[in-house]
């Protein structure tokens, strides 16, 4: 069913461009940015409500940051600047490194203070001199998470 909308859609604006109608382009444009942009900011709620950042993989936010950026610096680079793309590519790249200092802000001090009680409690015992280090997960709270 939402493949059907899709090429309804595509067709419908296809049929607007031939008839020299550019803002259903613009309006799905805008519409997907809005929508991206929300899903985004579902995670900033979850940081807020619980103080951590829980749940997101950072190695996608990474990629997806990039790609955000190189599409960024191609808008720059093309013949005619498109100020909508920039909003558009700016606005998630934004967001997506505003997750980054989250992540920073609220889970590394966390994970520091584990590794230096960890180190505390078991000041003879490392990786490098061959003893067994003993695992305490990967987790760095107890809160539930999709990871």
């Amino acid at each position: 069913m939402m493949g059907g909308i899709q090429a309804g859609l595509i067709f419908a604006i296809e049929h607007a461009k031939a008839e020299g109608l550019h803002w259903p382009s613009i309006l799905m444009a805008v519409a997907s940015a809005t929508l991206l942009a929300a899903g985004v900011m579902r995670h900033y709620w979850d940081i807020y409500v619980h103080r951590t950042v829980r749940g997101i993989s950072f190695i996608f936010v990474g990629i997806d940051a990039l790609g955000d950026l190189f599409s960024l610096v191609s808008v720059v680079f093309q013949p005619r600047l498109d100020i909508l793309g920039l909003v558009i590519y700016g606005t998630e790249l934004v967001l997506w490194i505003g997750i980054f200092v989250c992540g920073a802000y609220y889970n590394l001090p966390t994970w520091y203070a584990a590794k230096k009680k960890e180190e505390r409690s078991n000041p003879g015992v490392s990786e490098s001199d061959g003893g067994a280090v003993v695992a305490s997960g990967i987790a760095l709270h107890d809160l539930p998470s999709s990871t």
